[in-house]
């Protein structure tokens, strides 16, 4: 299960991806690179470790709504079936 979720999300971020406009690095890109140039090699890393820590719990979030949905999606899909299989 989370393999498929994992390639279906891959997947379908990567085609969105190539939609989206090629625009050059962002400023607050900028910005973050100028900040780590400033910084000792230790300070980087654990601002590269809390960066790391607030995308993991952000994926984490979206794992969980996206399997909620699947779950609600195959629930109604059943729901479905059985109508149709009482009205034939």
């Amino acid at each position: 299960m989370n393999l498929t979720i994992t390639e279906h999300m891959g997947k379908a971020y990567s085609e969105w991806k190539l939609k989206q406009d090629k625009e050059p690095v962002s400023e607050i890109d900028k910005k973050y690179q100028k900040l780590l140039e400033t910084l000792s090699q230790e300070q980087e890393e654990v601002i590269t470790e809390y960066c790391n820590a607030i995308f993991s719990s952000g994926a984490e979030t979206e794992e969980f709504f996206y399997r909620l949905g699947l779950k609600d999606g195959l629930n109604l899909k059943n729901t479905v079936k059985s109508v149709l299989e009482m009205i034939s």
